[in-house]
């Protein structure tokens, strides 16, 4: 754990009333429970959405032996990630989505020479936005009233401040709020679509003739 991690630990730790208690060199009990509380709330805040300041794209690492599922190539995933990539591309843009592809044992395996695959990473405090650790923060305060206070109450209304009421399936409340703001602030069109017939349509300009490119 670093620093910058421990000082987000003791802003809530202070939101929930305990004050800025932590330190990465206490080795107390509730230190420790603390930190076992840190990586469950990385995992889903992380995982809930493909933030725009928690993605990377990186080039596969293209296996050496020929597949044996039909597939020409081989690829090994980037080590790191948060679950499975967004997409696969053929380019290191990843304008032109892969998809044709196979899934197998944590590789992938496609008919191009090159692949890239756009991820989910875990980034540092450091880069998180303003308005993304102050959710964060109101998370992690949640998962803490237990172990700090014994307080279930508290970590009920605390988690539907963050993720909203279980009718919302945890995408409500900031975070939902957030991943609505992060979703508009994207490029108009899913870069998935760019290449199918009807989005071209609709998103690109007559300039482009999207018509002609798919009347082969």
């Amino acid at each position: 754990m670093t620093e910058d991690e421990a000082t987000i630990i003791n802003y809530a730790l202070t939101d929930i009333g305990a004050g800025p208690m932590f330190s990465i060199d206490d080795d107390s009990e509730l230190a420790e429970q603390i930190q076992y509380v840190w990586q469950p709330v990385v995992d889903r805040t992380f995982g809930m959405h493909y933030w725009s300041f928690a993605r990377k794209t990186f080039r596969n690492e293209r296996l050496a032996a020929t597949p044996e599922n039909g597939f020409s190539y081989g690829f090994t995933l980037p080590p790191g990630r948060i679950g499975n990539p967004l997409k696969y591309s053929a380019d290191p843009r990843c304008r032109s989505p892969i998809r044709d592809f196979t899934l197998e044992a944590g590789q992938l395996y496609c008919d191009h020479p090159d692949t890239w695959s756009l991820c989910r990473v875990y980034v540092s405090p450091t880069v998180w936005p303003p308005e993304w650790r102050a959710a964060f923060i109101t998370a992690l305060g949640a998962y803490l009233a237990v172990p700090v206070w014994q307080d279930r109450q508290m970590r009920d209304d605390m988690l539907v401040e963050a993720f909203g009421t279980t009718s919302r399936d945890g995408t409500g409340g900031v975070f939902g709020r957030l991943m609505a703001q992060d979703a508009a602030s994207q490029p108009v069109g899913d870069p998935q679509t760019w290449d199918d017939p009807l989005s071209n349509a609709r998103f690109n300009s007559a300039r482009d003739h999207w018509a002609g490119r798919y009347a082969e």
